[in-house]
């Protein structure tokens, strides 16, 4: 039984659609509400879902010493069940880039910083097409953009909702050591385990 769940989560993940750099589409609708504007990035909460789910998030991301403002915008809608929709991640900044095309419905995590380079990483929790398995990737900004540095990784949420306190808790640094909670799927009850995160260079 626990290997077809295991051929099942694989399956599930070799559907999902990743980042794209090569697709770009000009943003023509937000998720949600707008986003605030820079100079009141570090005095206002971020912009939330009807369901209270942050689509933002802040921080000093490019290390200038300004706390800057990500998003999450829709920039083309699904044009059928079997496809997804695709947003962008933004910045109220042209001094730090986005990413421009992204494969499906994906929430923003500010991992603070992991690979000691003096700047946030962050984390995209994305969601599948069609299931419950979720997928994670880390991001850290190089001088050539956005570059992945771990993942991805599934998350059986089991139809489970992931709030944005469980995120941001998923990934943890300790004494120079980068772990990340992630359920085992060999436990009929899907305990968290936690495990070292190896980080790309």
């Amino acid at each position: 039984m626990k290997n077809i769940y295991l051929f099942c989560l694989v399956s599930l993940y070799a559907c999902q659609p990743g980042v794209s750099s090569k697709e770009r589409n000009t943003p023509a609708q937000t998720d949600s509400l707008p986003v605030i504007p820079a100079d009141t990035a570090n005095q206002a909460p971020l912009p939330v879902t009807s369901a209270g789910e942050a689509i933002g998030i802040s921080g000093d991301f490019n290390g200038d010493g300004v706390i800057d403002s990500a998003w999450r915008e829709l920039v083309k809608r699904s044009s059928g069940p079997d496809e997804p929709d695709f947003f962008a991640l933004k910045f109220n900044t042209t001094a730090i880039p986005g990413i421009d095309s992204i494969a499906g419905h994906f929430r923003i995590i500010n991992e603070g910083d992991l690979n000691g380079d003096g700047l946030p990483e962050i984390s995209l929790f994305q969601s599948p097409l069609h299931g419950t398995v979720h997928y994670m990737t880390t991001w850290t900004l190089t001088p050539a953009g956005w570059k992945s540095i771990a993942g991805p990784w599934l998350i059986p949420a089991a139809g489970e909702y992931q709030s944005d306190a469980s995120l941001q808790n998923r990934i943890v640094l300790e004494n120079d050591t980068v772990y990340f909670w992630q359920e085992d799927v060999n436990d009929d009850h899907f305990t968290l385990q936690k495990n070292v995160l190896p980080l790309e260079k």
